[in-house]
């Protein structure tokens, strides 16, 4: 890998030009490598992340001392590469570039699935309880509305296609009411087992977390 970036790294920095706003002239030049690789390594980035320093350093005639970025990144990988963190990257969605070195890489993956597992169940249990209020907003609105409709029926002075409109606009609320009704039930029975499904699991991993998950 090291070879490779080598290789690469010259000729990315002529065809970047310009490397952005990921390290002024200033932080190029007094740049401590060792440092930035273990700051690279510590937040999960990949090593590939070197070649976007180096392209922005290339504008001020600097390169990357690659051997100690190389050291500091991987000393950088041994914090990052721990199950708590994999846990709580994995509970939050965050991403992971498969860095960590493989004698971490088993726990830090499982603690990793333990957490989207954690967030999935999360995920879920949310959507239908936001289906669950969203189906009583709409009821609420429906029987309000239905009630005014009826009671313009009865008493407005309409002319038959308007009449006629209406109680077609009544009789389609009046049927979108009872499709509702009859789903809820289910809704609800589905809020149930979520939450249900997400106590078990989280009760099932919280050994492996201390300080709580």
């Amino acid at each position: 890998m090291r070879i490779t970036l080598l290789l690469v790294m010259p000729v990315l920095m002529l065809l970047s030009g310009c490397g952005g706003k990921m390290m002024n002239e200033n932080e190029c030049m007094v740049a401590d490598w060792r440092t930035i690789g273990y700051q690279d390594g510590s937040a999960g980035r990949p090593e590939g992340y070197l070649e976007k320093r180096g392209q922005a350093c290339a504008e001020y005639g600097v390169a990357p001392d690659m051997d100690q970025y190389l050291l500091g990144r991987s000393q950088g990988l041994i914090a990052f590469c721990q199950p708590r963190r994999g846990f709580d990257i994995g509970s939050r969605g965050g991403r992971y570039d498969y860095v960590c070195p493989s004698n971490l890489e088993s726990n830090f993956l499982s603690a990793y699935q333990d957490g989207r597992g954690l967030l999935d169940r999360r995920v879920l249990l949310g959507d239908f309880e936001r289906e669950h209020s969203a189906a009583l907003n709409r009821l609420d609105y429906l029987e309000k509305q239905i009630a005014t409709d009826t009671i313009r029926l009865a008493t407005d002075p309409l002319t038959s296609e308007e009449r006629v409109a209406l109680a077609l606009n009544v009789k389609e609320m009046a049927e979108e009411r009872g499709r509702l009704q009859e789903r809820l039930p289910q809704i609800e029975v589905d809020i149930a087992n979520a939450r249900n499904d997400l106590d078990m699991y989280t009760a099932s991993i919280a050994g492996k977390y201390p300080g709580g998950i």
